[in-house]
């Protein structure tokens, strides 16, 4: 059984996903892949310093590189592609947590049905 593990970025309540570069903390999620259950693993806080001269996205993509997979509202191109040359998969999506988590869940179920 093989277990990955999904970054989640999300706002301050931790109700919402949030945007990748600019999110404080990231909930972090143990995927099973042969049964396609979602547990809650731990939180990872970026250590943003919002200084002009630095990248808010490196001190994100540094704080999940033992991911598998983020989660993010939105993610820019540069970021995105640093971000999946670590060899982790980038998913944009927006709303509740549980229901975005909910959606990955039914998409990795049926993607082998995708053509």
């Amino acid at each position: 059984m093989y277990m990955k593990k999904i970054a989640v970025a999300v706002k301050e309540t931790g109700k919402k996903v949030e945007h990748f570069g600019i999110c404080e903390y990231f909930i972090v999620y143990k995927y099973n892949e042969d049964d396609y259950s979602i547990e809650y693993d731990n939180i990872i806080f970026s250590s943003k310093d919002h200084k002009s001269n630095t990248e808010e996205w490196e001190k994100s993509a540094n704080s999940i590189k033992n991911c598998d997979i983020v989660i993010c509202e939105k993610i820019g191109p540069i970021a995105k592609a640093e971000v999946e040359m670590m060899d982790i998969k980038v998913m944009q999506e927006e709303g509740i947590v549980e229901e975005v988590l909910d959606k990955f869940i039914l998409i990795e179920k049926n993607k082998d049905k995708i053509r």
